[in-house]
């Protein structure tokens, strides 16, 4: 066995014995007989509702700045259609220029496609979903010239694994 599948093994069956151990405690906590102060348990059940809340509050306060949908393109942005169809994806050959705003505007012609670009050494950009008869719109800027491919992430039929191309981008 190669060290992947040792450490595979063991962090499983390490999980295991914890998992066992929990469901054991557990069970043994619910056989004794205790009398049950009912107060105390909803004062608890309130207090951990109340840090989960302010908890999921505080993350979405955190993180909705990241998220990439719902931003709408600069005037200047440089426009680039696709349109995907089984098994292909179709790019004007213009030129995206690094530094500048792209919106994508994604349509497909038959089924659902997902249009995942990635960098030249495997690093995953961002991906939309592309569904028939709607245009999904996507804006992203490129930082660094150079060739980013593409992939349809989606499983659109026999030919999926040849719906791949490359984007161009220049200084």
């Amino acid at each position: 066995m190669n060290t992947t599948g040792t450490v595979l093994t063991v962090a499983f069956t390490v999980t295991c014995a914890v998992g066992i151990a929990i469901v054991t405690l557990v069970a043994l906590s619910t056989h004794r007989r205790r009398s049950v102060d009912i107060d105390r348990i909803r004062h608890a059940e309130r207090d951990w509702f109340v840090a989960v809340v302010v908890l999921l509050v505080a993350v979405l306060a955190a993180t909705i700045a990241f998220t990439p949908y719902g931003r709408s393109a600069r005037r200047d942005a440089q426009i680039v259609d696709v349109q995907g169809f089984q098994f292909a994806w179709v790019v004007p050959s213009a030129t995206i220029k690094a530094g500048r705003q792209v919106e994508f505007r994604l349509t497909s012609r038959d089924v659902n496609h997902n249009f995942a670009v990635y960098t030249a050494g495997g690093k995953l950009l961002f991906q939309v979903q592309v569904m028939p008869g709607k245009t999904q719109r996507y804006v992203y800027t490129f930082t660094r010239p150079g060739t980013y491919h593409v992939l349809c992430l989606e499983y659109c039929g026999v030919g999926h694994t040849d719906m791949q191309t490359d984007l161009r981008v220049v200084t």
